[in-house]
């Protein structure tokens, strides 16, 4: 990786950690379009597939594999000797896991997100990193049953979760945020609520299932009882990632070991969300 230094006295060296997952690849992108980060994509495949839309003429991804700006690493964050070969002579990881990393199995979950932060801030404290910035979720405050309105990075996390990823969230945040300012390694965490947008394999698969299906008069009455979510935009998210990044480095004490909620600060009612992202692709109410 020494080689890729001389492409830019100016440029950094990050490691994306589930730099192909929904928000890791959109975070990806904009790292490259900055130009001045040498970008590590980090995942737990063997090696890197690209997807049409890597092949776009605007994609950065493609010419920076070619030119060395960006290069991938396979990782199994279960396997701390692999973490430390990806991250190794960097300055800055960003870790963005996937959600569907437990799929309600507590012990593969927790092995994978807990134990998995566990490993990686091993390997960022040996490999002397000095800022890792972890993609969390809203949800760890949220108990499924009691409404939230107007909350803030004071809330606790809840006593009861909502489902098993939600909870093993909470734990591998905290150790997030313990770690902060042990061996040089400034940390925080960011809460993103409902991400959405170009990629999205979760939300917007599961709206275009219910319009395709019977339910969905069914679900237009049950979702259109008042409640309001936050949602997110995943390229809101990227580029929060990119602004923590910045902020540990010039206003650590305000930024470092604290947590932030993400959203795009415009509540919706559930269904009108649905309904609007419905239409757009041409599914009429």
């Amino acid at each position: 990786m020494e080689d890729m230094a001389v492409l830019d006295d100016q440029s950094k060296t990050c490691v994306v950690l589930g730099g192909r997952t929904f928000v890791g690849r959109c975070l990806v992108m904009r790292l490259l379009m900055l130009g001045n980060w040498i970008v590590r994509v980090a995942d737990s495949a063997q090696s890197l597939r690209l997807d049409p839309s890597d092949y776009k003429y605007d994609s950065p991804l493609n010419p920076a594999l070619s030119t060395g700006r960006a290069s991938y690493f396979h990782v199994d964050v279960r396997n701390k000797q692999s973490i430390t070969k990806a991250i190794e002579g960097s300055s800055v990881v960003f870790y963005v896991d996937d959600a569907d990393s437990c799929n309600n199995d507590f012990f593969l979950g927790y092995t994978i997100i807990v134990q998995g932060v566990k490993n990686v801030i091993g390997a960022c404290r040996e490999c002397k990193i000095k800022r890792l910035i972890y993609t969390s979720t809203a949800d760890v405050v949220f108990d499924g049953s009691h409404d939230i309105h107007n909350g803030n990075e004071t809330l606790l996390y809840a006593t009861k979760f909502k489902n098993v990823y939600s909870e093993l969230k909470a734990q591998a945040e905290a150790l997030v945020l313990l770690a902060n300012d042990i061996d040089g390694l400034l940390t925080c965490a960011l809460r993103p609520s409902n991400i959405f947008g170009p990629g999205d394999k979760q939300l917007l698969p599961s709206l275009v299932d219910v319009a395709k299906s019977s339910w969905a008069k069914v679900w237009k009455r049950i979702g259109s009882d008042g409640s309001m979510s936050d949602y997110t935009y995943v390229e809101n998210v990227a580029h929060a990632l990119i602004c923590a990044e910045a902020a540990l480095g010039t206003r650590m004490v305000i930024v470092s070991g604290k947590v932030f909620f993400i959203t795009n600060l415009e509540p919706v009612g559930s269904w009108e969300f649905s309904l609007r992202i419905l239409e757009g692709l041409g599914y009429y109410r």
